[in-house]
């Protein structure tokens, strides 16, 4: 039992710090200075350790979604909890998945921080999710939907977090993504196939 549980521990290990290798490798390079790279790496490692608190309550078995959704947008509710909205089921998700949801929503709300709706007074965030069947399985529908920010226009440079959402996010959800720069606000989805 203890070699099973070293072998796990160690998959685990080397997963999150390939994690961290190639978030910081993209971070620096797409950063505008070393003091920018350095506040994007370190609030990134946060939300992953953020994420990998909730996996610890459960012992990395599943994750409730909505603990996953508070944790990454935490930073961004402190004396403005009434910006974000969150509606949805219960919904666990596993291990994987539960990472790639709270980096991905972690990008949006800095995002939304510093050029959408979180950059505004009046700006509102809602995070709505629900469970659809699909012909293969039942799967999660998740959306971010910004509202009440400056005029969205898609950007002329695609960094890391543009990057991570529609690629890396696809890949590691082994689901659909989509960011929409609609003028009211930007709109991101994402369907998720769940295991059963």
């Amino acid at each position: 039992q203890q070699r099973v549980l070293l072998g796990e521990l160690n998959h685990r290990v080397k997963n999150t710090l390939s994690t961290v290798q190639s978030l910081t490798r993209q971070t620096l390079d797409t950063a505008e200075s070393l003091e920018d790279g350095n506040s994007k790496i370190e609030a990134r490692l946060f939300a992953l350790s953020r994420a990998h608190d909730v996996l610890t309550r459960e012992n990395w078995r599943s994750a409730d979604l909505r603990d996953i959704v508070a944790g990454a947008i935490a930073p961004y509710r402190a004396g403005a909890a009434q910006r974000f909205f969150l509606d949805g089921p219960p919904c666990r998700i596993d291990p994987k998945r539960a990472l790639a949801v709270a980096m991905a929503l972690h990008e949006l709300a800095s995002n939304a921080a510093k050029y959408g709706a979180l950059s505004h007074d009046a700006g509102r965030v809602r995070i709505e999710w629900k469970l659809a069947r699909t012909d293969e399985a039942e799967a999660l529908e998740l959306v971010w939907h910004e509202t009440g920010g400056p005029a969205v226009e898609p950007p002329t440079r695609r960094g890391f977090g543009a990057r991570l959402l529609e690629r890396g996010l696809r890949k590691d959800l082994d689901g659909e993504v989509e960011l929409s720069y609609a003028p009211d606000g930007l709109v991101f989805r994402a369907t998720v196939p769940l295991d059963s």
